[in-house]
Order: C-alpha cells, then structure tokens, then sequence
C-alpha cells in the first residue's frame, strides 16, 4: 500500500496544489481542487432553480470535464439537497451519496465532540468529514485519517468551504505508523467503523477497523477513545471496559456510543436529543411480568424512549415515581409506563389513555366497534408486506372518530394518544 499523504488546512494554498495527490487517485483525476468546488458550486445554483437531467451536464462540459468526473460532481450536486436530512444547513457542504449515507448527523456529532474536546482529537475513520467539522469546533487540533482518497478529498473540500484551519487530513491506513506517529500523548481517538449495510450477527469483528484493534494500536498513547457501532449490538459482545452510551434523536435510536479511558463516566447512559437530558447508571430491569390488565382502564400509558429502553435504565428511570407506577415490556423494543397519575418527564416520548386492556383476538372488532374506534394504528411486531392487510380488515366495519393504537401485552391493548384526546 502507497504511504500516508498529509494535508493540513492551515497551510492549503489557493489554488489548493497540494490535494493534487488525492485527486490523481480518483476518477476526478485532471482536475484542480477550486475547479471541483466551483464545479460543484454552480451546478448546485442551477439544480436549485430547477435545472435538472443533461442540462445540468451542458455547463460541466463546456468547463472542460469528462464524463466520469461529470458523474460524481453531480452525485455531489444530487446529494447536497439531502444534506438537510443530518445537517441544519448543508448548501454549503460536499458529500458523495455513499458519503453522506454513513455520515453522523450533525445534532449527533456536536453531542459527541463535546464529550470528546481537549487539545487533539484523532478521527481514525474521518469519511468526508462529517464527525470532523464538529471536533474542529472544540478541540484545538483534529487528526482526520481516511484510507479512501475520495473521502480525504471530499473531506478537504468540506474544511475549505468551512474555512477550518485546524484539521490535518491523512489519506492512509489508520494503522500505518504515520497517523498513529502524529497521535499525541493523551489525545481522545474517534472511530465510526465501517459495517455491513444488513448485518445479522452485529459483532464487533465484521466492524472495519475492528475497535479492539484501535484500542491496541493506540491504546497507550491516547487517554480515552469513543466508538459508534449499531445500537442494536448485544454489549455481551463487547469485551471491553466502556461506557454504553444510547442516542435517541426526536425519540428515535440513533447510535450507541462506547466510551473507553478518561471518557468512560458510568456503565450505561441514554442521552436525547436536541434537548441534550441524560440518564445515567447501572443496567437493571425494572420490567414486571403481569400483563397490564383491565383493572388499569383509564390510566395514563407512556411509551419509554428507546434509549432507555436499550440501554435497560428503567430502574434509574421509575425511581421516586411512587408505588402507582409499572414498566410493562410489550416487546423487546417497546416499553410502556403505566401509571394513574399524569407524568411529565423528557424519557417518556409518548403519553396514551389505555381505553381497553388484555382484549383476546376473538373480541377486537367488537371492542373497538364499542370504543367507537375509526382508525387503527398497529404497534406490535409484524411483517411489513402483512400491515396493511391487517390494518384495512380491522377498520373495515369501523365507523367511529376515534384514532387508536393497538398494542399487544397479554391480549390487545388500546390506547388513545393524549393529544387525540385533546388533554
């Protein structure tokens, strides 16, 4: 393998020669880096007011560029419109369509960086930037390594747009003894590893780089480290001292985070996000066994953020609720707090009336005929090609204003959402 090319973008030049390199290693070879980003830049403006298709092509070749360059300029162009989708405003950031796929979103990344700040940050698998521009932020100095060219590229691209001064990009293996020769002692590494797209196993060693190797390779220089792997990884299956730390984004499970040395604060952790609440503390079930029965008609019903859920702090999170208060788990992803007062707390993502408890599948359509049900939402497991089916032949003879949800705990339950209720 060819050695590791560095690039600090405090000394780029204007004319940007020094990703020259990086260039002749992609199919954007024979182009200049300002020729790129105007490229870019311009094709965006006309995308932006409505120039679509070969028109968008025309102006490309008149500014002397190939086909195969032609194809991933406008894969940047394309892709620039869903830069939304993870950054606040992204008309000014580059990313390929595989890039920005893999990239962290931005509310992610500044919750990251700010655990990770101090005077160097190493980004071992830096992709086209995303993590960095958020470490860049809050720490003096970023190493940003890549083995892929394009990404180095891309990720230059986004420093320059940025005008960030303090992120040196290496185009190399993360291994290589250049990259881990610029780690400094005490320095906080980060590692977004590359992964399946479908994985079954969801085991640390199909990960590229495997986070154990990291640790081993820097381990002694760097004074804590942080890695993002799928959320829905066993933590059986990691066999290191770390910090579990769930991210749930507008009550979503967003990424598990693992925290090793100075980083590691507790054993588990469930952050959300925007708002920033955390919970901290050991793993313990507080889930009961009894199905929620009729008894509990006209409670209140919350469905617990998954992180929570994930990251099995229902203890930490019912305590000093009181004695009315149950944690009921419906699956192995939805957890329901049931209790007979109304509770206001950031971990509870969604408040119900329970209308009917413990319903058998005999008894349904009579029960939500008699709640004067109209439309059914399903939330228990099922097979995405049979939800509709399902759905459709239950609210075939409904004719009520009621909107439900249907879940399944021992019989169906039905709920109401509060706000349906208009409390």
């Amino acid at each position: 393998m060819a050695a590791s090319y560095i690039i600090d973008t405090s000394s780029i030049e204007k004319e940007g020669s020094e990703a020259d390199r990086l260039i002749s290693l992609t199919s954007l070879q024979g182009s200049s880096l300002p020729a790129i980003m105007e490229a870019v830049d311009k094709a965006w403006k006309l995308a932006s007011s409505g120039v679509h298709g070969m028109a968008l092509r025309s102006p490309l070749e008149m500014m002397g560029f190939e086909h195969s360059q032609m194809d991933v300029i406008l894969d940047m162009v394309l892709t620039r419109k869903r830069t939304r989708q993870k950054y606040i405003d992204g008309s000014d950031l580059f990313f390929t369509s595989e890039g920005l796929r893999w990239a962290t979103p931005e509310i992610a990344a500044e919750h990251c960086a700010r655990r990770l700040a101090g005077p160097q940050v190493v980004d071992v698998t830096c992709g086209q930037g995303g993590q960095v521009l958020s470490l860049s932020k809050v720490s003096d100095r970023v190493i940003a390594v890549d083995i892929d060219p394009l990404n180095c590229l891309v990720a230059l691209m986004n420093c320059i747009s940025r005008k960030i001064s303090n992120v040196t990009i290496v185009n190399g293996d993360c291994f290589d003894h250049v990259p881990i020769g610029m780690a400094e002692e005490g320095c906080a590494i980060f590692c977004d590893p590359a992964r399946p797209p479908v994985s079954v196993r969801r085991e640390l060693s199909e990960m590229v780089p495997d986070p154990r190797k990291v640790l081993r390779s820097y381990g002694d220089i760097a004074a804590g480290s942080c890695f993002e792997v799928p959320p829905y990884i066993s933590m059986d299956k990691v066999d290191f001292r770390c910090e579990a730390e769930y991210v749930s984004i507008e009550g979503r499970l967003n990424r598990l985070n693992l925290y090793t040395g100075n980083l590691y604060v507790c054993e588990r952790s469930a952050v959300l996000l925007p708002g920033g609440e955390v919970l901290k503390g050991i793993p313990g079930s507080a889930l009961v066994d009894r199905p929620i029965t009729g008894e509990r008609v006209g409670c209140y019903a919350y469905e617990v953020d998954p992180s929570v859920v994930r990251s099995d702090l229902t203890s930490q999170l019912v305590a000093g609720m009181g004695e009315h208060v149950s944690v009921h788990g419906l699956d192995g992803r939805r957890v329901l707090l049931v209790s007979n007062e109304r509770i206001d707390h950031p971990f509870l993502k969604q408040g119900y009336r329970i209308l009917a408890a413990g319903v058998p599948d005999r008894d349904l359509n009579t029960t939500l005929i008699m709640l004067g049900a109209g439309k059914v939402t399903l939330r228990y497991g099922i097979d995405p090609e049979e939800y509709w089916k399902v759905r459709l032949g239950l609210e075939e003879n409904l004719n009520g204003r009621k909107k439900v949800q249907l879940f399944k705990a021992g019989g169906y339950l039905v709920l109401e959402k509060m706000e349906d209720r208009g409390i």
